[in-house]
């Protein structure tokens, strides 16, 4: 629910921290190399992500075009040189998640956000949006009193 001013157009935004929501991993048996992708990996990964990249879309709400333009070359260089510390260990791993979430934030900015690794960002309502839905472990509410 959103408490925009009576009158007024109604807010395309989903406030300050925009929205990120926990969306379903595909269940799909990874290749065995990829052992590390099983387990509780997958979803502490997502835990991680659902936690940093609210922060990061309120650090780059105001930021400017080249800023934009540094944190996506600084994010992109990162993963692309350390991304299999992120996934399986090493000194750059706390650095690379941290580069992960930055880029989840800096596609959230695109139209529809972006979903993947069991997470969905996003930074203006848009038709589909998994946030926007109820919980499906959520079940009607009952209104009367014991």
């Amino acid at each position: 629910m959103h408490n925009d001013p009576p009158g007024s157009a109604p807010s395309t935004s989903h406030g300050p921290f925009d929205r990120v929501v926990r969306v379903p991993i595909p269940n799909q048996q990874p290749h065995y190399e990829h052992a590390p992708w099983t387990g509780a990996f997958p979803e502490r990964l997502a835990d991680f992500l659902a936690g940093l990249i609210p922060l990061f879309i309120a650090e780059l709400a105001s930021a400017t075009d080249e800023q934009i333009n540094q944190a996506r070359d600084a994010a992109l260089e990162q993963i692309a040189n350390h991304g299999d510390d992120l996934q399986f260990g090493g000194k750059h791993r706390r650095s690379s998640r941290t580069a992960l979430a930055r880029a989840f934030a800096l596609l959230a900015r695109a139209e529809g956000g972006v979903t993947a690794l069991g997470v969905h960002a996003c930074t203006a309502i848009h038709e589909g949006c998994p946030g926007l839905k109820p919980p499906a472990s959520a079940s009607p509410s009952s209104d009367t009193d014991s």
